[in-house]
């Protein structure tokens, strides 16, 4: 790929880099995420180098994509948060609680600099507190008062910071290019001299083991002289090029493990070919000098409609690459499941023509082969909408990962002490699924920290650990995700709780609820209990958004809470929401599809034994109370005449919820596609969409979980 490099603005040398542009803001908010995760995980870790020349490698990425795209406020902001992680990574600097809260600032202005670029609009965040109080720390001296007695007492201990003595690796074009990258990317590139001991014998050897020593904790680029040299010359001393992110100290302890060495001296690695530039700017030069005489890149028509980023093999410089990510435009991806989804009905009608020619010409040999090839063009479309699905499928730690920061900050704000703990962030879900449960997580969690988590004081009293604890958790379960949200706080007040809902009207003295019935009430709409509003919890965005924004994806939520042990929110979610297993039944005339995840079984029911309570119809299965909905009333579809007996129901559940659903008859399990009903239909009660049959006929998804909240409601008004 051919690359240009440009010291003036590319936009004003006439250069249209808005086909990168969407590249350009993925890999920003990919760098800046990092950005953000690492400084949560150096708070913790302190002075741990190699996460320390990540966050430097990071913010050296972003700021030279942004001067690539001619980002001015980005470049400089990155500049100067660059230079800090610069001294924290030479060790002229002790990480500390004022140099993680000015990065995680920059992060936060940088992520408002780059929704401006998204919204095509001139950066107009201000960023020059950020720089000053940057260089401010940057030129200062934590260690030991002054700065100048930190830079020299880095000299005197770091060997590094010596004079280099000049030595020509003679590298070729690949090995300066290889260079070349660990410079730009923020890695150490040293110079090792190492010196034998005057009795040593077998030298080659000892060079040997020095060199695996060396490849222990870094990359060996080149000796001077070579292996056969050493050997046939006896050489007193021969030096190493290495790239290694240790510090030069630790390289020093590490090599002189080897025996019969007399003394190891590491420098930072200057070019002898680039007299009076610094290390980066020599080897910088060759770098593009070599890519410079690169070939070419083809550019097709159809490359900017879908942006993509390949990362190559280490041996990119020698001519060979692998790709091993695709970045594709969302839109294309969206057009090839919408194609998915029609080829499954395509095929649902083919087999059910198949069928029907089967009926009509029983022992017609190509009627047999037509569905011998249906059943096959079957099993390959299963595969292919699976493979398909999976490209949507993203890990859900995309959304765990915004969560440290909020937990961190939340807890800084109140004064607790609160750890938050990430598993099963690899489980894998839906891309839509994954865009809209960040906002109810969110709101779960600043609940968690505001309501469940004790002061530390409080915790102590009662013995337990001072630092509050909060789960994250997910993994599969059938189709559906569980996500697990789960604090070790106080709990819930069951009493305060169910008092409120009776001072409100939500419930009747007469209502006998188990403890898990009481703490959902939260979720009705308007309900809190908070004494006080804060800007944490309780503004007036209750628990029934989020379970409304659930609900919405086809999922579920419950609650189980222990007072004084803490509480667990249990969400359920679609694996997908484009296409489902279906139960089809027939009412009337009309065929309804029940999506397979919230059956629970089928029952043939006497109408003797259907009893009404409070005006609902019900049933006693198993010891519990049921209640039923007809659907011929619920969608006010006429009955047949003759009344059937025994009547056949499906019995469907959202969380601990069931209600039986009366049909006329089950017509049997299908793959459905969901398609939306358009904006005029698209909140019918009690519906979530449509699909079609094989026969060509639309219809209706039933959306359970309104159908539930629509049985609850009714019961509290009769109640």
């Amino acid at each position: 790929m051919g690359v240009c490099f440009m010291s003036e603005d590319p936009r004003d040398a006439g250069v249209d880099l808005g086909e990168f542009l969407e590249f350009y803001l993925l890999d920003s908010q990919e760098q800046i995420e990092r950005l953000g995760t690492g400084l949560l995980q150096l708070e913790k870790e302190g002075n741990n180098i190699t996460l320390i020349n990540d966050l430097f490698r990071s913010a050296h990425s972003l700021k030279g994509a942004s001067g690539t795209m001619g980002f001015t406020p980005i470049v400089a902001l990155t500049h100067a948060a660059e230079d800090l992680l610069d001294r924290l990574r030479q060790g002229k600097t002790e990480v500390t609680m004022e140099i993680i809260d000015i990065l995680l600032a920059v992060t936060d202005r940088v992520k408002m600099m780059l929704e401006q670029v998204k919204q095509n609009q001139e950066i107009t965040v201000e960023f020059v507190d950020l720089t000053e109080s940057l260089k401010r720390l940057t030129e200062g001296a934590p260690k030991d008062g002054t700065a100048a007695a930190a830079e020299g007492e880095a000299k005197e201990e770091d060997p590094a910071l010596k004079d280099v003595p000049v030595v020509d690796f003679a590298l070729t074009a690949a090995e300066k290019a290889e260079v070349a990258n660990a410079l730009e990317t923020g890695h150490g590139v040293f110079q090792v001299e190492i010196a034998f001991d005057s009795k040593a014998v077998m030298r080659a050897v000892r060079a040997v083991m020095a060199v695996q020593r060396a490849e222990s904790i870094g990359t060996v680029v080149k000796s001077a002289p070579g292996m056969e040299e050493i050997e046939a010359e006896n050489c007193a001393k021969f030096s190493l090029l290495l790239i290694c992110d240790e510090a030069a100290g630790e390289i020093q302890e590490e090599l002189m493990n080897v025996s019969e060495l007399s003394g190891v001296e590491v420098h930072f690695y200057a070019d002898p070919l680039a007299p009076g530039k610094s290390p980066g700017e020599a080897v910088g030069a060759a770098k593009r000098e070599t890519l410079l005489q690169a070939e070419p890149a083809v550019k097709t028509d159809s490359q900017p409609a879908a942006v993509m980023a390949a990362t190559t093999a280490p041996d990119a410089a020698k001519g060979n690459s692998s790709v091993q990510t695709i970045r594709v435009d969302t839109v294309r991806m969206d057009n090839l499941i919408n194609m998915a989804g029609e080829m499954v009905i395509t095929r649902t009608r083919l087999v059910q023509n198949g069928l029907d020619l089967k009926d009509a010409h029983p022992d017609d040999h190509l009627v047999s082969q037509l569905n011998e090839t249906n059943m096959y063009l079957g099993r390959l479309m299963n595969d292919l909408q699976e493979g398909i699905m999976r490209l949507r499928m993203v890990p859900i730690g995309t959304v765990f990962s915004r969560f440290p920061r909020l937990v961190r900050d939340l807890a800084r704000k109140t004064g607790k002490e609160i750890t938050l703990e990430l598993r099963g962030e690899e489980t894998e879900l839906d891309k839509t699924v994954v865009e809209v449960i960040g906002d109810p997580m969110m709101h779960l969690i600043r609940n968690s920290v505001d309501h469940g988590i004790e002061m530390p004081e409080e915790r102590q009293l009662t013995d337990k650990p001072k630092i509050g604890t909060i789960l994250l958790d997910a993994y599969h379960e059938g189709n559906h995700i569980v996500i697990l949200i789960s604090d070790d706080g106080q709990g819930l007040s069951l009493e305060k709780i169910k008092a409120k809902a009776l001072e409100k009207g939500l419930i009747s003295e007469r209502e006998e609820l188990s403890d898990r019935d009481v703490g959902n009430l939260i979720f009705l709409p308007g309900f809190s209990t908070a004494d006080q509003v804060t800007d944490i919890s309780g503004r007036g965005v209750g628990m029934d958004v989020v379970k409304k924004a659930l609900s919405n994806l086809g999922g579920s939520i419950d609650i189980d809470t222990k007072r004084g042990k803490g509480t667990t929110f249990t969400i359920r979610l679609p694996l997908t929401l484009a296409i489902i297993q279906a139960l089809l039944v027939n009412v009337g005339e009309e065929v309804y599809a029940v999506p397979l995840s919230s059956v629970l079984e089928t029952l043939l029911v006497e109408r003797k034994d259907i009893k009404s309570v409070g005006g609902l119809p019900m049933i006693q299965l198993r010891g519990k109370t049921l209640p039923m909905i007809s659907l011929h009333k619920k969608f006010d579809i006429p009955t047949r005449q003759e009344k059937a007996d025994p009547l056949c129901v499906v019995v469907v559940g959202l969380g601990e919820k069931a209600f039986g659903l009366i049909v006329d008859e089950l017509r049997g399990q299908q793959e459905v596609v969901i398609k939306s009903l358009g904006e005029h239909l698209n909140n019918l009660p009690g519906i979530a969409g449509a699909t079609i049959l094989g026969d060509g006929k639309v219809t209706l998804i039933l959306d359970v979980g309104a159908l539930v909240q629509e049985i609850m409601i009714e019961r509290k008004n009769r109640s």
